[in-house]
Parts: structure tokens; C-alpha cells; sequence
């Protein structure tokens, strides 16, 4: 894997009020840290956090949300081993 040395910056096909979002990963002193920057396309406001705490939210989130699953399958009657996929399934084909 490459290490990150200097700042990489991207455009997403999202839309966000219209405007493409930029995302930027920035190395951060060292090799053990990095930062997140996300901003509009055309404005100037950079909203900026750790890595590690958006790592943290994700796992977080993950955790909420096979917890929310698992008890809607438990109260609904449905087996959890088929639940689980539905409720890992990424939002972006759910239908």
C-alpha cells in the first residue's frame, strides 16, 4: 500500500446543494495520524477531522445499526443469518 506523504484531493459524483463535494486526505505530522477535509465545490469552508475519529463514528454507526436489525428481525420472526444480509447490504442498492 502507499504511504501517505502529501495531500490527495478528489471530486465526488455526489451533490450537495447542487455542488459537486471535494475531499481531501492530509497527512498529519506523522505517519500515525491523517485528517479528512470535505468542502464544496466553489466555497471556501473546509469542514476538517481526524481519521481515527471518523473511523470510530463508522464503527459506531455499524455497530447501531446491526443492533437495530437484529431486533427488528427478532420482533418480526425472521432468522438473523438472513437478515444480517439485508441489513449489511450497502445503501446505495437498496432499493
Amino acid at each position: 500500500m502507499t504511504k501517505l506523504t502529501k495531500p490527495i484531493s478528489r471530486e465526488t459524483a455526489r451533490t450537495v446543494q447542487g455542488r459537486p463535494v471535494i475531499i481531501t486526505i492530509i497527512p498529519a505530522g506523522s505517519q500515525a495520524e491523517a485528517l479528512i477535509q470535505l468542502r464544496l465545490k466553489g466555497a471556501r469552508t473546509r469542514y476538517t477531522c481526524a481519521l481515527s475519529d471518523v473511523y470510530r463514528m463508522a464503527a459506531l454507526w455499524h455497530g447501531q445499526k446491526l443492533a437495530k436489525a437484529k431486533r427488528d428481525a427478532r420482533k418480526a420472526g425472521i432468522p438473523w443469518r438472513t437478515a444480517k444480509r439485508v441489513a449489511l447490504a450497502p445503501t446505495w442498492c437498496k432499493p
